[in-house]
């Protein structure tokens, strides 16, 4: 016992991230990914246990070294009504708030401009995207310019070295 409770400190202590379902059963493994659905930690034989259950296996997951690079204010953002525990499912326009099936039912039930939160995110990530492709592009286009400038001068060169062979 005493071994394990070290292990934990240890663990703890250095910024490990631990497995939320063995956390909750008092045990100690290293976490890999982060269930973006279940907002929860898994290590390996738990993500594989969550990768098969037919609850969970849609559900989308990422590193754990990708999760901690998420700003700030997403990963204090919470996917679930802090009112009703439950999934966010649709986005109130007129509110501009996320709302689970209980919220809609009970505040939003009039609310004329109910979206599904996927297709909001999506749009999101897309408008999010267009100024990172522009940059990618932009540099594309730098390097490409750079390159055909180059060829053209080794290209002059090639011409001007076989000109002054055949006068020789």
């Amino acid at each position: 016992m005493y071994e394990l409770l070290k292990y934990i400190k240890k663990m703890a202590s250095s910024g490990a991230d631990i497995c939320t379902l063995c956390k909750e059963d008092g045990m100690s493994s290293t976490a890999i990914t982060w269930c973006t659905e279940c907002e929860v930690f898994l290590c390996t034989d738990c993500e594989k246990h969550h990768k098969r259950s037919k609850a969970s296996k849609e559900h989308s997951t990422m590193c754990t070294i990708d999760y901690h690079k998420l700003p700030q204010f997403m990963l204090e953002t919470s996917n679930r009504c802090q009112d009703h525990d439950k999934k966010y499912e649709l986005y109130c326009a007129f509110h501009s708030c996320p709302c689970c099936i209980h919220c809609i039912a009970n505040k939003h039930q009039k609310c004329q401009d109910l979206k599904p939160l996927d297709d909001i995110l999506k749009d999101f990530k897309l408008s999010a995207a267009v100024p990172l492709l522009k940059k990618d592009l932009q540099d594309l286009r730098e390097s490409f310019e750079e390159v055909l400038k180059h060829l053209r001068t080794k290209s002059k060169q090639s011409i001007f070295k076989k000109r002054m062979a055949f006068k020789k």
